[in-house]
């Protein structure tokens, strides 16, 4: 994975100790203070398409040029512009035309999910297992997110990229932990350990990025579950919901705070609660929340 810092400040030096995780955190706190932690670089393929999508005086035909030079991309802005969501009539069978149903907005984003997929599958044997579990939680996360949106009037394919993004800032995070090989084969403290700073990197990524402050945000209150800011719901809360949801049915919902009592769920217009499986809505769109996942796993 290609890496840029932040400026030009040399890495923070910590005198080690003993204890290795008191040695991370050392490290972690103080790259994070001075700015020299490296930050992972979003994929040519997204910053060329947010570009293009950025300039008024360009449209269909130049996002196309840009997209062709990914196969990957083309052939799964194709898929998604022909699911259920955007499915009509006749099939889209060219990109021009996948572009020209999907919107520029969301190939925008759509583009960026894609690239930003890279991210997560490296060489790294030793972090390959976390990274693959991480992922998979934030597809199914932004999955459902998609199918939250449309029903609480929100841009369904900006909260699909909301939520494959929350858990950015566990990357270079899990760098740093290939040092400590202790470390990473203690499950638990590994995931105390993103839970306390992957929210604080993740905004510090996606603000290096230049994503918007509503995204910015969703990285920053990740798990946040208590978080009652604003009457009115916002994506950060939608995400919230979401990955509430992706907890069913595993022990660690056990420590989480009962659905009904988090704010978010309170401000989002999402239906009636199934005493097991959460909003009994999902329930119905099983089909869709799968076909995006299988698009992005």
């Amino acid at each position: 994975m290609e890496s840029m810092p932040t400026n030009p400040k040399p890495p923070s030096i910590v005198r080690a100790s003993s204890d290795p995780q008191k040695d991370l955190l050392r490290q972690v706190t103080a790259s994070l203070k001075d700015g020299s932690l490296e930050l992972p670089s979003l994929p040519d393929v997204a910053l060329e398409v947010r570009s293009v999508a950025a300039e008024r005086d360009l449209g269909i035909s130049d996002l196309v040029t840009v997209i062709q030079q990914d196969p990957g991309l083309s052939t799964y802005l194709i898929k998604v512009s022909n699911s259920v969501y955007y499915r009509r009539a006749k099939p889209a069978l060219t990109l021009a035309q996948a572009i020209s149903r999907l919107g520029v907005s969301s190939t925008r984003d759509l583009s960026s999910s894609y690239a930003i997929r890279t991210l997560f599958f490296m060489r790294n044997k030793e972090i390959k297992g976390y990274l693959r579990d991480i992922w998979q939680r934030s597809v199914y996360t932004g999955s459902l997110a998609h199918v939250m949106a449309e029903r609480c009037n929100m841009a369904p394919d900006r909260a699909l990229l909301a939520g494959l993004i929350q858990d950015i800032g566990a990357l270079p995070l899990l760098m740093h932990l290939e040092k400590y090989p202790a470390l990473l084969a203690d499950r638990d403290k590994v995931t105390a350990l993103i839970n306390q700073y992957s929210g604080k990197i993740s905004a510090l990524i996606l603000n290096a990025w230049h994503f918007d402050d509503e995204l910015v945000n969703v990285g920053l209150e990740r798990e946040n579950w208590l978080r009652d800011k604003r009457p009115q719901a916002d994506l950060a809360d939608l995400i919230l919901v979401a990955r509430y949801h992706t907890y069913i049915g595993e022990t660690a919902v056990r420590g989480l705070p009962p659905l009904f009592q988090i704010p978010a769920f309170r401000k989002l217009p999402l239906g009636e609660l199934d005493p097991e499986e959460g909003l009994a809505f999902i329930k119905t769109a099983k089909a869709e929340v799968e076909a995006m996942r299988q698009a992005l796993v």
